[in-house]
């Protein structure tokens, strides 16, 4: 088995384990037993079980944001783009629901501010989100954490209620694109609202 292998059997389990029993309780040879590797080989990829939680949160962040960005072509409509972010958030997250648990709502654990890793991410999602709506109409006000929140937040709430055990009917996605659109739309310039 290759290193890059060993690896991403170790973060499988880590992620099997912080969802079963949350980060605070699971030990390092919980992890290391449920990847079936031996010490040396877990300690050769991590010094600690903090360094495992945020490389399965970095692994889920990036995999996440790649997955919206696909929607955010340089040709894309504004409104398509939104909706169209909305719609891949939800089935990503139905496809992963693991990953978009452990993203969400991590059981006794925060990802670290200051890993340079995890901060170099979100950076580059929210420049890209940015480069994507500047020619759009986005004039920088609201600041992007607003305009992201009122985009995609919503969904991140529903996703929480359907990973809770909650049940939904198939028109949820569309009404929650549609309100993420009706709600960005004012936030953009008058001559990218006329548009639509």
């Amino acid at each position: 088995m290759s290193g890059s292998e060993t690896r991403q059997r170790i973060v499988d389990a880590a992620l099997a384990c912080f969802l079963d029993q949350g980060v605070r309780h699971t030990t390092v040879e919980q992890v290391r037993r449920a990847a079936r590797v031996s010490n040396g080989s877990f300690f050769h990829h991590f010094r600690t079980k903090e360094d495992v939680a945020e490389a399965v949160y970095l692994q889920g962040l990036e995999a996440h944001h790649a997955e919206l960005l696909e929607e955010l072509g340089p040709d894309r409509e504004l409104r398509d783009g939104v909706e169209g972010v909305v719609h891949r958030d939800l089935a990503w997250s139905a496809a992963q629901p693991r990953l978009a648990s452990f993203l969400l709502s991590p059981i006794g654990w925060s990802p670290p501010r200051r890993n340079p890793r995890i901060t170099a991410a979100s950076r580059a999602f929210f420049t890209a989100v940015a480069d994507w709506l500047r020619p759009r109409g986005w004039t920088g006000s609201p600041s992007l954490d607003v305009v992201v929140s009122i985009w995609i937040g919503p969904a991140h709430e529903h996703t929480r209620f359907l990973l809770a055990g909650g049940e939904t009917g198939e028109e949820a996605a569309a009404t929650l694109a549609f309100a993420a659109w009706r709600g960005l739309e004012p936030l953009m310039s008058p001559s990218h609202r006329m548009e639509s």
